[in-house]
């Protein structure tokens, strides 16, 4: 039980690391009103994913993903999870480098960004080294210190809130379902990890269904909160809505008089982790698949992600390949789930015709 709370908070920890910075800007270039029915049809396809995925995974109790390719054949394995590791490098690789630059405008704007980049990085490593044990005992410290933060944000943003802002309304036919950027949110749905830990605890679709409530009230929120305080004309020509939602927030009153502050240090505890389950992730593929030690996978991959993440110019093309890396990560959240959901049922079915034999 201990060990499924565990992973109920990395599930939550990292859709607020992908979510908080790049997710409100394509919901409101998607929609101009309703903006709640984008989100409750993103999270409504992820939870029917996640059921396909634990579904599939139940076929075989004592496997994890890269078992279940392997029994497909080694080439199956290659041929499925190599590019997704090349994925998760990049994931890896701009989801620290975003985060950086809001780190910095926030509260160390003299810092040059390749020094926070390697204080990340190397958390991140660090962490993903000590194992899987060590993640999910880290899981439950962030999850502990960052719920407070993101509670005392949503509720120190009313005062600022406008009503009139919003305009509630329903979107019929929904025409963003066949706009690309609806399949890029998507990627921000991580719940592929939970196939790599089914080998040493066993899944349940409906303790998964409260951390993904959560989720998507907490999605709800860092959508809405910019739109209340700006409304959507003014919210579509902000770089990064929800930080200047938090900056607009006048708390004089406490030690800390910027909201935002709180906001950057969320940030740090959300990306270290997701960073960390990243890496950690493309150790036990490497390993499994290569037959080399995952310490050596992750530091070498890790030493790539930190490369790509220097040489990106400028935040508009940061932010273009965070987009292309979400809609790569997109289609594996579909392919990877349903290819074993198949390959579980027709061995399934293989097994229980034999039996009757």
């Amino acid at each position: 039980m201990t060990q499924r709370i565990q992973i109920a908070a990395v599930f939550i920890i990292i859709h607020l690391s992908f979510g908080y910075v790049v997710y409100p800007n394509l919901i409101y270039m998607l929609t101009k009103t309703a903006h709640w029915e984008v989100i409750i049809c993103q999270a409504l396809l992820q939870l029917m994913l996640i059921w396909v995925y634990i579904k599939g995974l139940h076929y075989f109790p004592t496997h994890n993903v890269i078992d279940i390719y392997l029994k497909m054949g080694r080439w199956a394995a290659i041929v499925f999870l190599t590019p997704f590791v090349i994925n998760l490098i990049a994931l890896a690789s701009l989801n620290i480098r975003i985060h950086t630059e809001v780190i910095i405008s926030i509260f160390l704007p003299r810092t040059p960004y390749w020094a926070i980049l390697m204080l990340l990085f190397f958390i991140s490593i660090y962490t993903a080294l000590k194992g899987l044990g060590t993640i999910l005992r880290s899981a439950i410290f962030i999850f502990l210190f960052v719920i407070p933060l993101v509670v005392l944000n949503i509720f120190s943003s009313v005062i600022n809130f406008n009503i009139h802002n919003v305009t509630p309304g329903l979107n019929l036919p929904p025409k963003f379902l066949v706009d690309i950027k609806f399949f890029y949110l998507l990627g921000f749905s991580s719940f592929l990890f939970l196939g790599f830990m089914t080998s040493k605890t066993k899944l349940i679709f409906r303790q998964l269904f409260g951390a993904w409530v959560i989720v998507t009230l907490l999605f709800l929120s860092v959508v809405y909160i910019p739109l209340f305080i700006f409304g959507q004309d003014t919210v579509v020509t902000l770089k990064n809505p929800f930080l200047e939602a938090m900056d607009s927030i006048d708390i004089s009153w406490f030690s800390f008089n910027r909201q935002a502050i709180f906001f950057g240090v969320l940030l740090v505890g959300l990306v270290i982790l997701t960073n960390s389950v990243l890496f950690w992730m493309i150790g036990t593929i490497m390993q499994k698949i290569f037959k080399w030690h995952s310490s050596y996978w992750i530091i070498a991959c890790a030493f790539i992600a930190f490369i790509f993440a220097l040489v990106v110019p400028n935040k508009y093309l940061l932010e273009k390949y965070f987009l292309w890396s979400s809609g790569a990560q997109a289609f594996f959240m579909i392919i990877i789930p349903i290819t074993i959901f198949i390959y579980g049922s027709w061995s399934n079915r293989g097994v229980r015709g034999h039996e009757e034999k």
